[in-house]
C-alpha cells in the first residue's frame, strides 16, 4: 500500500482499508543530517524551490514516512504581513522576527497579490513539484501558520496581545477578522498548486498560552471559518497541552487533529467522542526527549504504547528537533511497521 493511500484512508477514517498504522508527521520532518545529505541547507532551502523539495521529502526518501511537508518554519504568514525576518544567513537556525511591527490590524497591509507574495511563490512550485514526482504514492503536506499563532507570536508583540484578549477584546477580534480572507487565498493556493493536506499549526493556542475559554472565542470561529472552504483534508496540530480545546478542534471541521505529548490520548479521545467520534488523533510521542535521545528500544516502546492507548495516526508530537539522528527516525517508522500491522 503506498504511503498516499494509506495516509488518505486514515484521515478518512477508513480502517479496514488500512494495511497498518499510518506513521507521519503533519509539521516539521526535516533534520540537520538530512539537510547535509540532500545538499538543502538553511536558509538556501527557503528560497530555493529545488533545495525545498529534496529536503521534504528527505525523511520519506532515507526512513519511509508516510509524507512529506513544506515550508520549513512558521514566518511565512507572519512575513506576509510584513514581519521583519532574519533568517541567519550561514548558519541553521529557526528563521526569527526581528521586531514587532503592529497593534492593530490597520497597522498592516496586505498584498493585493498573494500568489507572489513572500515566499509563497517558492512553495508553490516546490509543491508542484513535489506532486509532479510523488502523485499518487507520497501525500504532499503544507502547514501553515493560522491567523492566531502567526500574528499572536510573530506580528504583535505577545504579551500585549494576550493582555488584549481580556482588556480590548475588540483589538484582537479586529485582526482575526481581518486577517481570515488572507488565509483562505493562501491555503486556495496551495490547494490549486497540489497539496494533498493542510495543516494548521496553531502551536500558540494551547492551553499552556491560552484558556479553553479563550481558544473558543478568538480562534475557533475563524479556524473554522477558513476550514469551511478548504477542499483537501485538514489537521488542526496544537503543539502544547491541548486539554480542554480537543472539542473545539474538531469543532473547527478539520478532517484530523493533532496532539503532542502533554495531552493524553485517552483525554484527547473523551473530548473528541463528545463532538464527532469519527475525527482521527495523531500523536504523541515526545520528538524531544524520544525521537531525538532513543535509544532504539525506549521507541519501538513509545510505538507500541501509543497504539495501546488507542491513537490513529502514529506521529511525534510536534517538529523532529533538528538534530535528530537519521537512525533514530528510522527506527520510529520501521517500529511502527512491525507494530502497527493491522492485516
Amino acid at each position: 500500500m503506498e504511503a498516499f493511500d494509506r495516509v488518505m484512508a486514515a484521515l478518512k477514517n477508513e480502517r479496514d482499508e488500512l494495511d497498518r498504522y499510518p506513521v507521519m508527521n503533519s509539521v516539521a520532518t526535516y533534520t540537520q543530517e538530512f539537510m547535509a545529505k540532500y545538499d538543502a541547507a538553511w536558509p538556501e532551502s527557503h528560497f530555493d524551490a529545488d533545495k525545498m523539495v529534496r529536503l521534504a521529502a528527505a525523511a520519506y526518501e532515507e526512513c519511509g514516512l508516510d509524507n512529506a511537508s513544506v515550508p520549513f518554519d512558521m514566518l511565512v504568514e507572519p512575513e506576509v504581513l510584513g514581519a521583519p525576518i532574519d533568517f541567519h544567513e550561514g548558519k541553521i537556525l529557526w528563521p526569527s522576527v526581528t521586531d514587532y511591527l503592529a497593534h492593530k490590524f490597520e497597522d498592516v497591509t496586505i498584498p493585493d497579490d498573494l500568489a507572489h507574495a513572500g515566499r509563497i511563490p517558492v512553495i508553490v512550485e516546490a509543491i508542484k513539484k513535489l506532486k509532479e514526482k510523488y502523485e499518487g504514492v507520497l501525500p504532499i503536506n503544507v502547514y501553515i501558520d493560522p491567523p492566531f499563532t502567526a500574528i499572536s507570536s510573530y506580528v504583535v508583540d505577545s504579551i500585549e496581545f494576550l493582555v488584549s484578549m481580556k482588556k480590548a477584546p475588540e483589538v484582537v477580534h479586529g485582526w482575526m477578522k481581518g486577517a481570515v480572507p488572507m488565509f483562505k487565498e493562501i491555503c486556495k493556493i496551495y490547494e490549486e498548486a497540489g497539496a494533498d493536506i493542510i495543516t494548521f499549526h496553531e502551536m500558540g493556542a494551547s492551553s499552556d498560552n491560552i484558556s479553553p475559554k479563550y481558544f473558543r472565542e478568538f480562534i475557533l470561529p475563524y479556524n473554522k471559518e477558513i476550514v469551511k472552504d478548504i477542499k483537501v483534508p485538514v489537521i488542526m496540530n496544537v503543539c502544547g497541552l491541548a486539554m480542554g480545546i480537543v472539542g473545539a478542534m474538531v469543532e473547527t471541521g478539520a478532517t484530523a487533529v493533532a496532539i503532542d505529548e502533554r495531552t493524553k490520548i485517552a483525554n484527547a479521545k473523551e473530548e473528541r467522542d463528545a463532538v464527532n467520534p469519527n475525527i482521527p488523533i495523531l500523536g504523541n510521542l515526545p520528538a524531544q526527549t524520544i525521537l531525538f535521545k532513543g535509544p532504539l528500544d525506549k521507541i519501538k516502546a513509545a510505538v507500541q504504547m501509543v497504539i495501546n492507548a488507542g491513537i490513529d495516526i502514529v506521529a511525534p508530537g510536534c517538529d523532529f528537533w533538528l538534530q535528530t539522528p537519521t537512525e533514530f527516525l528510522c527506527a520510529f517508522v520501521d517500529a511502527v511497521k512491525e507494530v502497527g500491522k493491522l492485516k
